[in-house]
């Protein structure tokens, strides 16, 4: 990969004004800045560093010299004064005196240091030895001069291991090497709506559809094992606004100072970027008259103090986005006030009102299915109490109606007839399970559709909240949180198995939002189970519900059993209406799993290698018959 050239001013005048004042240093930006995530010279008093001020905040700098023509070094630096110190002007040229500092943003340990100077106190000043001057050019993000894809090594905390930069190798290498410099995408791709902190995602344009990168048809970039997008970067309205655009969206022009904060690389723009298109449209599914619909739909803390609006806004997805499904598993429903946290624990409001609107709106008599949780025992908002809920369309869904507890531990044995008899129509999978402290239980109803059962396991595993960051001192990041899903998918799977040893063709679904990758060793009890991940089989750019900081990927999921599979006559989608846009009516995209009608009992189902030789996106699956 090519490296940034040496960069210089070109500027006769500031060279002059350096020499008459006197205040030639034997350091440069690149000797503080260093070929490490470290400067060697923290913490030390340093004299006469001379740059061109490229960008001013409220607290203090930026300003770049001329170079020291080391790709590993960075030529620009900011010089922190605090809020009430005198600032330069952009275009002067000046004489920093102050200390070396590695300043951790936020004092978050899991958030890399940036090399500033501090020019504060008696011995902190700026001296002005010109002004007017035109800035350093920037570093030019594109053609052939890109970061790579991959982040970082795995050497432990980069800071402390003596890692020396690879901006050739690695994208965080490559940003550091450029921390505190202008830098400039003439053409950058946004893989993230805008959003409420004023920052957009973006690739460089040259990126989209490389090789090495997974990109999503509608215009992100989609992560796959080992492969988390280290070439993402953060754009930042902390100088000048970002453009408010949604995810896909081509830009040109984008030009701003090089920084690090919130465990992200940023680009604080220092002129606003053009918007050269941003049309992206909600995608919306269909189910053919006849044909059954079974629908997973993550709606973000939905309570019953919900707004009119919002609730019609989620109806309406249920209704014109996925076609109303006949059975539709939700996770994140709140209940009846939303997060005011005084005890009530019913979700009887919230389903109420979306039911009446989703009816309204259909023309149909939707019923919903939930299991009050124990008040604040299952994460999320305090005072939420959120939980997983089905409804199911009357006319065509039959429910016998016994639901459990939120202590009723769903059960089976094998009936008379070979089939699954439960204890309940409706319970929650081992609630007392270690697995599920402080987190959403599994919820399980047994219904009738086309004379068949068909066994819906709702899941909502608990979050990634305390796992270290992408671009973090700690290489690999540590993911403390998966502990508890492994757990989690290990009790699933071990009740799906259990069920599958009494009717190895039943119809069984476990769907919801796993808060794990389809790739993820974490859900591998669901597959070891027997059950297929209906997420492995889109196409690599189509597999993400989700969208953080610019990765698409996919955390909601829709596990089936083979004879769900083995007919051949279904399809399954995860309809991307949210995750991608500004206006989200949830932050998840919802999946949605179609049947010419659910199957009974298949003798000896034919096995689905067909699936991984390349026919599961059809549903066409062959079966042995009785010879």
């Amino acid at each position: 990969m090519p490296h940034h050239p040496h960069f210089r001013l070109n500027l006769v005048v500031t060279a002059l004004a350096w020499a008459a004042s006197g205040a030639a240093s034997a350091l440069t930006i690149g000797d503080l800045q260093g070929t490490t995530h470290r400067s060697s010279f923290a913490n030390t008093a340093v004299s006469n560093i001379g740059g061109v001020v490229t960008a001013i905040d409220g607290n203090g700098f930026w300003m770049q010299d001329a170079g020291d023509g080391n790709a590993l070094t960075s030529d620009g630096i900011y010089v922190f004064r605090g809020s009430a110190g005198s600032k330069p002007l952009i275009g002067d040229a000046v004489s920093v005196d102050g200390t070396v500092l590695e300043f951790r943003p936020g004092g978050n340990a899991n958030n890399l240091t940036t090399t500033e100077i501090s020019a504060t106190g008696a011995a902190g000043t700026w001296t002005r030895l010109s002004s007017g001057n035109a800035l350093p050019t920037a570093v030019v993000i594109g053609n052939g001069f890109v970061p790579p894809s991959a982040i970082a090594p795995n050497v432990g905390n980069v800071e402390t291991s003596g890692h020396t930069l690879q901006p050739g190798t690695y994208g965080m290498d490559f940003y550091e090497s450029l921390e505190g410099m202008r830098v400039s995408l003439p053409s950058a791709v946004a893989v993230a709506p805008r959003n409420s902190f004023g920052e957009v995602a973006v690739v460089a344009g040259s990126q989209i559809g490389a090789a090495g990168t997974i990109t999503a048809p509608r215009g992100g970039v989609v992560i796959g094992a080992g492969q988390f997008n280290g070439q993402r970067i953060q754009l930042d309205d902390r100088l000048v606004a970002t453009p408010v655009v949604n995810s896909g969206a081509q830009l040109a022009n984008v030009t701003g100072v090089l920084d690090y904060s919130f465990s992200n690389y940023k680009l604080y723009l220092t002129e606003g970027a053009t918007v050269v298109s941003d049309t992206l449209a909600r995608e919306t599914a269909t189910i053919a008259p006849g044909r059954f619909g079974l629908a997973s739909y993550n709606v973000e803390n939905l309570g019953g103090d919900a707004s009119a609006a919002r609730i019609s806004a989620v109806a309406g997805q249920l209704k014109d986005t996925l076609g109303a499904p006949h059975i539709i598993s939700l996770q994140e429903i709140q209940d009846a006030n939303g997060a005011t946290n005084n005890g009530v624990v019913s979700a009887d409001v919230t389903l109420g009102r979306l039911t009446a609107e989703l009816n309204a709106q259909t023309g149909r008599s939707y019923g919903f299915v939930t299991v009050n949780p124990v008040n604040n025992a299952d994460g999320g908002q305090p005072g939420g109490n959120i939980r997983q809920a089905f409804l199911y369309d009357t006319a065509r869904v039959s429910f016998a109606g016994v639901v459990g507890g939120p202590l009723d531990a769903m059960s089976a044995v094998a009936g008379a007839d070979g089939g699954i008899d439960f204890n309940l129509d409706a319970g929650r999978i081992d609630p007392a399970n270690a697995a599920f402290d402080a987190s959403r239980k599994p919820l399980v109803s047994e219904f009738t559709v086309d004379g068949q059962q068909i066994i819906v396991v709702a899941n909502h595993f608990n979050s990634k909240g305390g796992d270290q960051p992408l671009f973090g001192p700690n290489q690999e990041p540590v993911l403390s949180s998966a502990v508890q899903r492994t757990a989690q998918a290990q009790v699933v799977g071990s009740f799906v198995a259990s069920l599958l040893a009494i009717d190895p063709d039943a119809n069984i679904v476990v769907t919801g939002d796993f808060n794990d990758f389809q790739f993820a060793d974490t859900l591998r009890p669901l597959t070891d189970a027997g059950l297929v991940n209906l997420t492995s089989l889109r196409p690599e750019g189509e597999r993400y519900t989700y969208n953080y900081e610019g990765n698409l990927q996919a955390l909601d999921h829709m596990f089936v059993s083979r004879n769900l599979l083995a007919r051949g006559d279904w399809t399954y989608d995860i309809v991307h209406a949210n995750a991608e846009f500004l206006d989200q009516v949830s932050d998840h995209d919802p999946l949605l799993l179609t049947l010419g009608a659910v199957p009974a009992p298949v003798p000896e189902p034919e096995t689905l290698a067909m699936l991984a030789a390349g026919l599961m996106l059809v549903g066409v699956v062959a079966r042995r018959r009785r010879g």
